[in-house]
């Protein structure tokens, strides 16, 4: 969806519509400028799009939006992120290894958690991270 020259409101909704029945969890780190001027957010048919999946999606469960808070740091402010503040997505942000907002954080309301990365202004601290799968007995992923 963002490797587009231009983004238009039907590539947004084709994206957050796209296999509702089998995508449970969307996860997005888009939306308007980060410059703590603009107000922006999703347009009529993005909204319809996440509106239905939220009721409809996962065959009635609902499917999760997940948006990032923002990357306009302090000076900005994802209350005006019409994406990352909706009452339909679930807004997080991000904390470097010792516990602090990374550098480009934006803090608002809607955050409803946090989870780690390497947004720290010093390259050489951050968070390192790895994934690991470990088989049961039966050879299931874990």
């Amino acid at each position: 969806m963002l490797d587009q020259p231009y983004m238009t409101d039907l590539i947004e909704a084709n994206s957050m519509g796209h296999e509702p029945g089998l995508i449970d969890i969307y996860s997005a780190s888009w939306g308007p400028t980060d410059d703590g001027k603009t107000v922006d957010g999703p347009r009529n048919a993005t909204m319809r799009a996440i509106v239905r999946g939220v009721n409809e999606g996962r065959n009635g469960l609902g499917n999760i939006y997940v948006w990032a808070s923002g990357d306009g740091g302090e000076d900005d402010d994802c209350n005006c992120d019409g994406y990352a503040a909706s009452m339909w997505t679930v807004s997080i942000n991000s904390a470097i290894n010792d516990g602090q907002n990374a550098h480009y954080d934006e803090s608002c309301s809607s955050t409803l958690a946090s989870t780690f990365s390497n947004g720290a202004k010093d390259p050489n601290t951050g968070v390192v991270s790895f994934a690991c799968v470990v088989g049961d007995e039966e050879g299931i992923g874990v």
